[in-house]
């Protein structure tokens, strides 16, 4: 599950969603207006790096252990628009 933060006015954003649709993949939209300055943060832990831009974009990802009774969410930081194509294409 790819899940993408961004803006309403952005176009980037908009081109990230529709590549993610057109190769049939899942994905959360998350406009950055309805996130804590916390939760920012914690965005930018996972990403190494300070946010300049929009969009940015993670996969998450869940492995469930023991039947299901436990689960671990593994979050891995893409990028932007340009880095998500990129991997889309394998690069």
């Amino acid at each position: 599950m790819h899940i993408i933060y961004g803006t309403k006015t952005c176009g980037y954003c908009h081109q990230a969603k529709s590549i993610l649709r057109q190769n049939g993949l899942n994905f959360e939209y998350v406009d950055l207006s309805e996130v804590t300055e916390e939760e920012q943060d914690e965005l930018m832990k996972i990403a190494g790096e300070q946010f300049r831009s929009v969009p940015q974009i993670f996969t998450k990802e869940t492995n469930e252990f023991w039947a299901g009774r436990h689960s671990k969410i593994n979050w891995k930081y893409i990028g932007g628009f340009t880095e998500l194509k990129d991997a889309l294409n394998g690069l």
